[in-house]
């Protein structure tokens, strides 16, 4: 199955891995490469040293085209786009920042530019700095999440731009491919799916409570990352939605002392950070309160995804987990979606004619 997405990117099928902090490790993204999609590094809280590690790794599993995800407002992001240079990386994933020095610095070493963004305005923007496609997530997906849904955001992308379209949130088999096709994507991108696959490190307690989850076990909210967030319901998520409306001073410097520490950087890198993510996220509070915020919530999603504490933890996940009832390895996955939205194209097409 060819698009202008598989053109660009040099892979077989239209079907993207979305990056996913503490979870698109070397194994997974392998996988998906190998088996003819494309793998993101989730390197969003990995330092320059493991990004490099990871690349790596990747490569010894894999001589695919693979991409790396990252935070623009990470307190070493210059040093992990030094790295992604360096290393040759096929494709840069990353979300709110600023794409065009992303862009200008990156373009000119050949790597392919794909940022993923949650409102139209976004997308135009991304496309005018020189973005080579674009992710559109809608609120259905899970993780940072927009407040359209994909099927009123992606037309409306699909429609603005030029550059190939890719879409997330609410996709997990043949019919969303289909239906993305449809809307004006050039194929799309997964995580809960992804996530639920033997590849994928997270334990198996935690992949069990994924399963187990419907369409109305998951919730949107600001108070584990700083920003929107959808995950699954649990212990946690309902302690942090029932505390009183505020700034938690005790959180931020927990958080900013405990980011500080995981890269090993000087305090006015963290306030760089901190500014870069202010501006990134437009949020109205201090950028060190989203920064410390995001680190609260990266450690808590390893809690969870790593560690495999299903109720103090945060899982983050999609409505479509309600659909997902198996844990495939990443090629059954990807050929069944494949194989199957072929059937479906054919059996439309005959539908219509008849």
């Amino acid at each position: 199955m060819k698009t202008r997405i598989t053109e660009l990117l040099g892979i077989k099928y239209p079907v993207i891995q979305s990056a996913m902090a503490y979870v698109a490790y070397p194994p997974l993204v392998a996988a998906v490469s190998e088996s003819g999609g494309l793998g993101i590094l989730g390197a969003g809280p990995m330092t320059p040293e493991e990004v490099r590690r990871s690349i790596h790794q990747i490569r010894e599993l894999t001589d695919k085209p693979f991409g790396v995800n990252f935070l623009p407002y990470h307190p070493q992001a210059d040093e992990v786009l030094q790295v992604m240079i360096e290393e040759k990386v096929a494709v840069a994933s990353y979300g709110r920042g600023d794409p065009m020095k992303i862009i200008e610095r990156t373009k000119p070493h050949g790597i392919i530019n794909m940022p993923t963004v949650g409102a139209l305005r976004h997308a135009v923007k991304a496309e005018g700095y020189g973005a080579d496609a674009i992710v559109v997530q809608g609120m259905e997906g899970g993780g940072h999440t927009s407040y359209v849904a994909t099927t009123v955001l992606l037309p409306l992308v699909a429609d603005r731009v030029k550059v190939p379209v890719v879409a997330a949130g609410g996709f997990a088999d043949a019919r969303g491919l289909v239906a993305a096709l449809a809307m004006g994507a050039d194929g799309i991108a997964m995580g809960t799916r992804f996530a639920m696959t033997k590849e994928s490190l997270i334990p198996d307690s935690v992949k069990q409570f994924y399963l187990e989850s419907s369409e109305n076990d998951t919730i949107i909210t600001a108070r584990v990352t700083g920003t929107r967030c959808r995950g699954l319901k649990n212990q946690l998520t309902d302690m942090l939605e029932g505390e009183r409306r505020g700034f938690p001073v005790l959180r931020t410097f927990s958080g900013l002392l405990q980011m500080r520490r995981a890269f090993n950087v000087p305090w006015w890198k963290v306030l760089v950070s901190g500014l870069r993510m202010k501006q990134a996220y437009e949020v109205s509070v201090s950028g060190l309160g989203e920064l410390a915020y995001a680190s609260f919530g990266g450690e808590r999603m390893y809690l969870s995804l790593v560690q495999g504490n299903r109720e103090l933890g945060f899982m983050p996940g999609g409505q479509v987990c309600g659909r997902i009832d198996d844990i495939p390895t990443c090629k059954e996955l990807i050929e069944r979606i494949v194989h199957g939205a072929e059937e479906i194209l054919e059996s439309v097409g005959a539908k219509v004619k008849s």
